[in-house]
Formats: structure tokens, C-alpha cells, sequence
């Protein structure tokens, strides 16, 4: 504690009196003297009191509270859903990011580190190594491609969610992120936003909305579908078609497998489109990606087409609709691809202020602003009620994610999906009937 020091001030008004009694006593005693030996008189002053001074009184030093403690949250992302970067719907995320850290929750940072989705360098392959050579800078969230969780979950690198989250969040999502979200019956992580195919066509060439086969055969106008194959396997609109014929592409055992006859009634399919010149054989050989056919479809060149949810939601406008991809049976059936949000921290008190932006970040209000903004579809009930739709679309939305499935497993689609593709391809140039091109399909399979 600082001491307070005192001294004596001649211009205190109690100094002053105490001067001016000395000074009238010195000059009585000199007019005596100076007055011939006369003895004096004494004279009785009386005791002047002297000065008395307040003890100080202590002032208290303010007792500083200590600065609020920053937490740093580390959340890693794919290049995909970079924030920062010059793509639909980063500006949301960014800013609701912001909003976390600094309107609602002051005292946490959150660092955002953006990866690969895959491959060398990737999200998953520099968890690996961080977590043998540095595992001080894994992040205490991260995105990543749901293909990856049972890889990710195998290698005991993300945490179970079911004991941090609601009971009630089970009976929100629809079918396929529940599969996409579990490992061996576990949460792994909360699907936040998914990618897949549907139609798009014109609807004032169509007195309905395209949905069987035979309303596709019959139509007025061309169909586009990428029937190239991408990376050399096949797109998933062809995919969709052998799923919805009742195909399977595994057996009982989980081993790859292909159905003969489900394969001969797609190929029928696109030969019957070939004769009523609604599939262009030359043209759709030619598209090898989903977004070629948009582009196309967008020119003017066919009356229907595939797209990707994610192009179709941010770039439609009045002359197009949505619809599933025609099916044999006309059920709807999508295949879904998407990203999901795991906990990579073991430690309980991070694992607390990581739920925090966890539930921030899934929370329905925002999960909707961003999959729209961003083309992405939700992946629960509750966030597709909040999107700026109109109810025919809300409608249509929610019964093709109430039929979508998750994507095959890799390793499965590398078995079937290049043999699927030279099947197609020997139909479409007309160097195998269907029947042949099914066979051959087969018996390249059990090779």
C-alpha cells in the first residue's frame, strides 16, 4: 500500500496564529527592556494549543480484475467450404463464425485451418500425421467428407457424439444422414449439408412433371445425362436408374455385385430413348460430369436433364422445375453426398467449449442460411421447413431426401462402377444389345 506524507506548511491557517502570538509576545518583552530596568510585570500568556493534524486516512488501491482468459477453438475445413475464399455461401459462414466469437461468445476465438477434402496433404491424411508428430495442433472440430468418417472413426481420431447430443435429433434427420452420420451404431459426426442428383426440365413442354420412364421415352424433347462416366466409372444418373430398377451392388456377404436383369431394363430404358430420339447417343457419350449436362440444358439443347442440387438451387429460374430422375416405377431415389462435422478432441473441458460452436454451427436457423446460400441440401427435417421455398418444392425436396441413400462404399464403386460404365457405353454406340451388355457385364465381375 503507497504511504501518505505530511509536513509542516506555514501557510496553514493554524500555523499562522500560532506565528502571530510568538511575534506579540517577542515585542512585549522588548518594549519592557527598553523602558529603563523597570521590572516587569509578569504577564500570564496563555499556552497557545498547538496545531493537531488529521491521521491520514488509508486510501484503498482498486483491485484489478485479472483479463478474461481466451480459449483458441481450432476448426479445420475442406477447401470446399472455405469462408474466405470466393464462393457461394462463405460470406454466411464467415459471419456466423464472427457472430460466435465476437456478439455471443467473446471469451473464444475460433482458428480456422483450411485443408484438401482428399489425398496427400488432405484433411485426413494430416490428421494422421499430426496426431503421431504433433498432436498439440489437431483441431478441436473438423469437416470432413462423410465417405471418410469409418475411415476416420477406425483410426480412433473422432470422438462419439451421442452423449452431447439430443435424443430428439434422431427423429429430425431424414433416413440417409442417419446412416451417413454412424459408425457400427455409433454418431460420428452431424451430416451439415449434402449434394445430389435430381431432374430439372421445362414445364411448359410437359403437361407433368416426368417422373416413370415412359413419360421419359414419350417426351417432346431431348434428355441429357452424363453418360460419359466420371473417372472412369459410372455417374450417378445411371446409377440412380439401376438403383430404382432394383439393383443391388452388393451381395449378402457385402462383396460386390451386379443384377443381371436390373441392368437389362435400364439398358432397354436408354435404347427405347434412342429410337424416339430423346437420347442422343453421340451428345450424352460426349458429357462425362453432372455440370456439362446443366450447361447444356441452360443453351437450350434438351427439354430435361440431370443436375446437381447444388447448381439447380442457386442458378434455376422460372423456366425450369425440379423433379426426381425418372425411375422405372416412378418412385423417387437420389443417391446423397455430402460433408459432416466430428469432434476430434478427447479432453472433456474443450470438448464442452467445442459443443458450443458445434451447436452453433448445426442449429436450424443458421444450418438453413448457409446449405441455401452455399446450394448444399439439408440433411434434417427441421432446417428444409426454414428454407425460402415454395411449398410444391418444399414438398418435392422432402420426398427425395426421404428416399435418398447414401453413396456406395469406395472400394464397391471401384469393383462395379468401371464395368457398369462399359456396359453402358456398348449399349448407347450399339455394339451390344441390352441382354448382351448385361452378360458381359457379369461375367466381368465374377473375372
Amino acid at each position: 500500500m503507497q504511504s501518505l506524507r505530511f509536513a509542516f506548511n506555514p501557510y496553514n491557517d493554524r500555523s499562522s496564529s500560532f506565528i502571530v502570538h510568538c511575534s506579540l509576545f517577542i515585542l512585549s518583552l522588548l518594549i519592557l527592556v527598553g523602558c529603563g530596568g523597570t521590572t516587569p510585570t509578569p504577564v500570564s500568556i496563555p499556552p497557545t494549543p498547538m496545531p493537531t493534524f488529521a491521521s491520514p486516512t488509508a486510501i484503498p488501491t482498486p483491485t484489478r480484475k485479472p483479463p478474461p482468459m481466451i480459449i483458441t477453438l481450432k476448426l479445420w475445413l475442406p477447401e470446399e467450404l472455405n469462408p474466405y475464399a470466393r464462393k457461394a455461401g462463405a460470406d454466411t459462414l464467415a459471419r456466423q463464425l464472427s457472430d460466435f466469437r465476437d456478439a455471443y461468445y467473446p471469451d473464444l476465438q475460433v482458428e480456422v485451418t483450411v485443408k484438401k477434402s482428399h489425398g496427400r496433404g488432405g484433411l485426413l491424411d494430416f490428421m494422421r500425421t499430426a496426431r503421431d508428430a504433433a498432436p498439440a495442433i489437431l483441431p478441436d472440430l473438423v469437416v470432413l467428407d462423410t465417405a471418410d468418417l469409418e475411415t476416420v472413426t477406425g483410426s480412433g481420431l473422432i470422438q462419439p457424439l451421442d452423449s452431447f447430443l439430443a435424443q430428439s435429433a434422431n427423429g429430425d434427420r431424414f433416413p440417409f444422414a442417419t446412416t451417413m452420420s454412424q459408425v457400427e451404431g455409433q454418431t460420428m459426426g452431424t451430416v451439415i449439408g449434402v449434394d445430389m442428383q435430381h431432374l430439372a426440365y421445362r414445364p411448359a413442354l410437359f403437361d407433368a412433371p416426368p417422373l416413370s420412364w415412359q413419360q421419359v421415352i414419350s417426351a417432346p424433347a431431348p434428355f441429357l445425362f452424363p453418360a460419359g462416366g466420371y473417372d472412369g466409372k459410372i455417374n450417378d444418373a445411371t446409377l440412380i436408374q439401376y438403383l430404382g430398377a432394383g439393383g443391388k451392388l452388393i451381395d449378402s456377404e457385402g462383396a460386390p455385385w451386379l443384377d443381371e436383369e436390373a441392368m437389362v431394363r435400364v439398358f432397354d430404358f436408354y435404347s427405347k430413348c434412342i429410337t424416339t430420339t430423346v437420347i442422343a447417343p453421340t451428345m450424352v457419350l460426349t458429357i462425362t460430369h453432372v455440370d456439362q449436362a446443366w450447361e447444356q440444358f441452360k443453351g437450350g439443347q434438351a427439354g430435361m436433364t440431370v443436375v446437381r442440387a447444388g447448381r439447380y438451387w442457386l442458378e434455376a429460374d422460372e423456366e425450369a422445375v425440379a423433379a426426381p430422375i425418372p425411375t422405372r416405377s416412378g418412385q423417387s431415389i437420389s443417391i446423397a453426398r455430402g460433408w459432416a462435422l466430428a469432434m476430434v478432441t478427447d479432453d472433456p473441458a474443450r470438448q464442452d467449449l467445442a459443443m458450443l460452436l458445434f451447436d452453433w454451427l448445426t442449429a436450424p436457423e443458421r444450418n438453413a442460411q448457409w446449405t441455401q446460400a452455399a446450394g448444399y441440401l439439408p440433411a434434417t427435417h427441421s432446417v428444409l421447413r426454414l428454407w425460402d421455398v415454395s411449398g410444391e418444392e418444399q414438398t418435392m425436396l422432402r420426398n427425395l431426401m426421404e428416399a435418398a441413400i447414401p453413396a456406395p462404399r469406395p472400394e464397391v464403386m471401384a469393383a462395379t462402377g468401371p464395368i457398369l460404365q462399359e456396359a453402358l457405353e456398348q449399349v448407347l454406340k450399339g455394339r451390344a444389345t441390352p441382354e448382351e451388355a448385361a452378360a458381359e457385364a457379369i461375367e466381368s465381375l465374377e473375372d
